[in-house]
């Protein structure tokens, strides 16, 4: 296992921030960029074989199973539903109607759901909830959308429901399946912990991660495998809010790139990301898991490897690089690229 002492020696610093004249705090980070044609690296700042969980960034990993065993034409599910089972959604008004509605069209209900009640994660949203006297329920909970996914391929399986968070559940041994064939990792390179929602989650080398993010960029269009992929990327293209919620950057970059470049944020300052008119597949770990970190990062890293146009620049660069506030809501900082 990689020393924490390496780990942070090797990052590169990515972005920064200020208060009034002063740097008041420096964020690093390990990136790499892989090709999808022909799986060489074309860009990596740290260490690219950090071994990293992506957390909430394998989403569109684990949303693979729904459309490529038929689950979600079976059920007639909407790009929207694809979307948000691929989102670590703010649990704002429209993502709860969405899942809710789902989970009755197959059956199921929020009891089945094992990722935990939780308070939406948009402020806004949050209040509403608490202000109305009702209570955190595990609809509001970010990963809802996914649980629903993996609720949906087991009635099309004809798999049990219960227990589907269990590592040995069928539901969990093909996601770690496609994961083994997407990354290319040795299964010796994968080892697995328990996510904030209760699902098994990975650590493996990020420049493995990225290459399975790369084959989304680069898919068979030939093979169930390679449509699957390129509709699921349609899918957040079509709607992106779905994906995360008001005002988050990774929403504000599908919407501006029309889905060029589709982003899934994860817990802890990991991003995976999928540059499709490069055919691109990047992973983004900083050592700081500040939300607004990570994004001011992910954009950090765009604009270096030059993928975003002027016109996306201007707009996207607001969204990524936030100001910094005080208490009384006034601006006393801003977050800069290196």
């Amino acid at each position: 296992m990689i020393s924490a002492a390496h780990w942070f020696q090797k990052a590169e610093p990515l972005v920064y921030a200020t208060r009034a004249d002063g740097i008041e705090t420096v964020q690093g980070g390990h990136f790499v960029v892989v090709d999808g044609e022909n799986g060489a690296v074309v860009a990596q700042a740290g260490v690219p074989d950090l071994p990293a969980f992506p957390r909430s960034s394998a989403k569109l990993i684990q949303g693979l199973p729904l459309v490529e065993s038929g689950a979600a034409s079976a059920y007639d599910l909407s790009a929207a539903h694809l979307s948000v089972a691929c989102a670590s959604h703010f649990g704002e008004q429209g993502h709860v109607d969405l899942v809710r509605s789902w989970l009755e069209h197959i059956g199921c209900t929020a009891d089945d759901l094992v990722c935990g009640a939780d308070w939406p994660m948009y402020p806004e949203a949050r209040v509403e909830v608490i202000s109305s006297g009702a209570t955190r329920t595990s609809l509001h909970h970010n990963c809802s959308g996914k649980h629903s996914g993996f609720l949906t391929v087991c009635r099309h399986e004809g798999w049990a429901v219960a227990g589907y968070d269990d590592p040995d559940h069928p539901a969990q041994k093909r996601y770690a399946s496609n994961l083994l064939a997407l990354s290319g990792a040795a299964e010796a390179d994968i080892k697995w912990g328990v996510d904030g929602c209760a699902l098994p989650t990975p650590v493996l080398p990020m420049v493995d991660m990225a290459r399975a993010l790369a084959s989304f960029a680069r898919p068979d269009a030939g093979t169930a495998r390679g449509q699957a992929q390129t509709r699921l990327l349609d899918a957040i293209a079509a709607h992106p809010w779905y994906i995360a919620g008001t005002g988050h950057f990774s929403v504000a970059l599908a919407r501006e790139t029309k889905g060029r470049i589709i982003a899934k944020m994860g817990a802890d300052g990991y991003y995976a990301t999928v540059i499709r008119d490069k055919g691109w597949g990047m992973t983004l770990k900083m050592l700081d898991g500040i939300s607004d970190v990570q994004d001011a990062a992910l954009f950090a890293v765009l604009d270096r490897l030059g993928v975003l146009s002027d016109d996306e620049r201007a707009i996207l660069e607001p969204v990524a690089l936030k100001p910094i506030h005080n208490s009384r809501g006034a601006v006393v900082g801003q977050r800069h690229v290196i």
